[in-house]
């Protein structure tokens, strides 16, 4: 059988002045844990705010809202209608303004981008509409998607109900021609 004898703890300045860094060791760390907490912490619930979509326009700020919706459409509605040069009348998905007034939404867009696009996002830089496919390559579109995001946070006004869905099936034709996949489970 073996027996371990504590040892005395050792006296004098030597000791003292170990101690003492051996403390200060410890606060330092614990404080450089407390403030890189703190800051993890602070930009969760940045970023938690910075994704969370805004409310729509209710109350006394409705009809401003839908007022300036009114004038900003009118003011895009031909330039889109320029650019993308169809056929037929445009056919809209969701569009509304954001608070700041930019017109964002979904238009089919026909032939205008080679072959038959289907729903098609876009956002106004003033009044220009801007697609996805009018980047310059080098972001990979990562500048129209970082813009889409913030418009899509903020619906201030709807200007037209409608779909969110991309694609050639959220279109009236697709609709037709498109079907939905239902998952079948075993034994259900």
């Amino acid at each position: 059988m073996t027996f371990i004898l504590r040892m005395p703890e050792a006296r004098g300045r030597r000791a003292w002045r170990k101690r003492f860094l051996l403390w200060g060791f410890q606060t330092v760390v614990m404080a450089i844990v407390v403030v890189c907490s703190a800051i993890i912490v602070g930009e969760s619930i940045r970023y938690e705010l910075s994704v969370t979509p805004k409310p729509s326009a209710t109350g006394r700020a409705l009809v401003p809202a839908r007022t300036l919706a009114r004038v900003r459409w009118a003011e895009v509605k031909p330039r889109l209608v320029t650019r993308l040069r169809q056929p037929n009348p445009l056919e809209l998905g969701a569009v509304w303004t954001t608070r700041r007034g930019r017109v964002c939404g979904l238009v089919h867009g026909w032939g205008s981008f080679g072959g038959l696009t289907g729903m098609t996002r876009f956002y106004t830089r003033g009044d220009e509409p801007v697609f996805k496919r009018d980047g310059d390559g080098n972001d990979g579109g990562s500048g129209f998607e970082n813009e889409w995001w913030g418009c899509n946070l903020d619906r201030y006004a709807m200007i037209h109900e409608g779909s969110d869905e991309t694609g050639y099936c959220a279109t009236r034709q697709g609709r037709d021609r498109c079907y939905d996949v239902k998952i079948q489970m075993w034994g259900g």
